[in-house]
């Protein structure tokens, strides 16, 4: 049976020279094109950049958690009902109503019968 390398041990077999490429101030494109033309490597561009950035770590691929922000919309507040809904009873401006506009626009029309 034969194993496809993964991404990282791709990257780690070309490591040494890929660092000294990037130290030289070759962007990771072109030293990832590189790579790919002397057919070191045969992972996408995307993971290329992930692994450029993260090789130490133990899964370069893992989503990182990200911290939480609150978030306030419309009609909901903060605070002490945090996780309830709550309804605001505003009505919306009267210049952002477009059913009204739409009304008062509307050409009055006559039914015809079948027949």
């Amino acid at each position: 049976m034969n194993l496809k390398p993964t991404c990282k041990s791709q990257y780690l077999a070309v490591h040494t020279e890929a660092k000294q490429l990037l130290d030289q101030g070759y962007t990771k494109k072109t030293v990832f094109d590189y790579f790919v033309a002397q057919k070191k490597i045969t992972m996408s561009y995307k993971a290329w950049v992930k692994i450029v950035d993260n090789y130490d770590q133990k899964s370069p691929f893992s989503r990182k958690k990200k911290t939480s922000t609150a978030r306030k919309t419309i009609g909901q507040s903060l605070g002490s009902k945090k996780g309830k809904f709550s309804h605001s009873n505003d009505p919306y401006p009267q210049e952002t109503d477009s059913i009204v506009e739409e009304k008062e626009n509307e050409k009055p029309f006559n039914l015809i019968k079948k027949g």
